[in-house]
């Protein structure tokens, strides 16, 4: 025995059964692994009622999956008072939803009156109406999210893609919009807008945004469309638009025939226009390429050229605190669409010819308060045309920008935490 004791391989051969216990009892005490909290959609007949049915019963930190394949709706599927959910599909190109055969709502995905939600990886295709619309959210974000219409763009398309209105703390990212007869990416009355690395293609207005503050556009290209990007400021809404930059885009080749319907505000948009400002307020335009956009690189204008009798008295149509600056032009004389463009534009065309002027980089109609109104920091090399729309015989146009020589205060730059 003293042998044995004095031999220490009986310290191992006691604690083996020590440390058998020991370990059975730390598995037996180790809680069970919480279960995903997914909601799967499998492609097939039953899938657009299960989406259905999992949008309005989905509860917080749930995950929508929408496998790859398409899926076929017939109905506007609706989402409403929810907070913390994510949609996804399984990627821009694999995951389709698909509304071709739509019979009744206005839009294809809805989303209203919630809060932290994020839509990812998927393309909602042919919609009747708009295709993806969140109305009165807070964090809401699209993330390599496709909106589009089959074939030629066509007015019968829906107005929107991407469209948040009325939101806060919107997130833009990796987005593709194409077909729409109004804006493929489309921001309005909203509040705290990120909207970047997105493709907007053979649309009316590739991207918009309307009376909306604090918003930041960048790194995005717009081609193809019948104006590539507009910040605009409209009467009767529920809140005016100020501090917006558009920085860092590629802006090019966006001479698409204006397909919107009559009516529509962006029907006024002349086809071959790079960015148009109208009536807005601090609005900063700077280090983006404008390219062989054929009737103006970009174009600031009043509402009151359009329509002269705003039905909100409390509207103010000049445009205000603009700065454009640094931006590289390429535009090939001669080129101008003409037969194609608005009554209005036809005129200014014309007009432009009667001066000997080609197309110019930027161009103003002149109305408003006071020429700092519109700060311009370009190369020398740019060109300018104001033709000073006040003047009621048109025998003031201009190409002198010296009134416009002066800077602005900067904005800020947009930051906050998407979804």
């Amino acid at each position: 025995m003293k042998k044995f004791m004095n031999n220490p391989s009986w310290i191992f051969l006691l604690a083996i059964p020590f440390f058998l216990i020991t370990s059975c009892k730390d598995d037996d005490d180790q809680p069970d692994p919480e279960p995903a909290k997914e909601i799967i959609i499998a492609v097939g007949a039953s899938a657009a009622d299960s989406a259905q049915l999992a949008f309005i019963d989905v509860e917080e930190e749930y995950t929508i999956i929408f496998e790859e394949g398409e899926f076929s709706f017939t109905n506007t599927l609706s989402m409403d008072g929810k907070s913390k959910v994510v949609i996804k599909g399984a990627g821009r190109e694999k995951t389709f939803l698909d509304f071709s055969g739509q019979t009744s709502g206005g839009e294809g995905v809805l989303i209203t009156n919630s809060n932290s939600i994020r839509i990812e990886n998927l393309t909602i295709r042919d919609s009747k109406g708009d295709a993806l619309k969140t109305k009165d959210c807070n964090k809401i974000s699209f993330v390599n999210v496709g909106t589009i219409w089959s074939g030629e763009p066509s007015t019968d398309n829906g107005a929107y893609g991407l469209y948040p209105v009325l939101c806060t703390e919107v997130f833009i990212d990796n987005c593709f919009a194409y077909g729409a007869s109004d804006a493929g990416i489309y921001v309005g009355q909203s509040d705290q807008v990120i909207l970047k690395n997105c493709l907007a293609q053979g649309n009316v207005a590739g991207i918009e945004i309307e009376n909306t503050t604090n918003a930041d556009v960048f790194d995005n290209e717009a081609t193809d469309n019948t104006g590539g990007i507009l910040v605009f400021d409209l009467p009767g809404l529920t809140q005016n638009g100020d501090a917006t930059r558009v920085y860092n885009n590629n802006i090019h080749d966006n001479n698409r025939v204006n397909f919107a319907p009559a009516g529509n505000i962006v029907a006024n948009v002349p086809n071959g226009t790079g960015c148009m400002i109208l009536s807005t307020k601090n609005v900063e335009f700077f280090d983006n390429t404008i390219s062989e956009n054929q009737f103006a690189g970009i174009l600031i204008s009043n509402y009151l050229f359009i329509n002269d009798m705003p039905s909100d008295p409390d509207y103010d149509p000049f445009p205000a605190g603009i700065f454009i600056q640094n931006n590289t032009h390429a535009m090939t004389p001669g080129t101008v669409d003409v037969a194609n463009q608005p009554a209005d534009i036809q005129q200014i065309i014309g007009l432009l010819g009667q001066y000997g002027l080609d197309q110019p980089n930027i161009l103003t109609d002149g109305l408003l308060m006071a020429a700092d109104a519109v700060c311009i920091q370009e190369a020398s090399a740019t060109t300018f045309v104001n033709i000073n729309a006040g003047d009621p015989t048109f025998m003031s146009v201009t190409t002198d920008i010296t009134a416009h020589d002066c800077t602005k205060t900067r904005l800020p730059e947009i930051t906050f935490d998407p979804f």
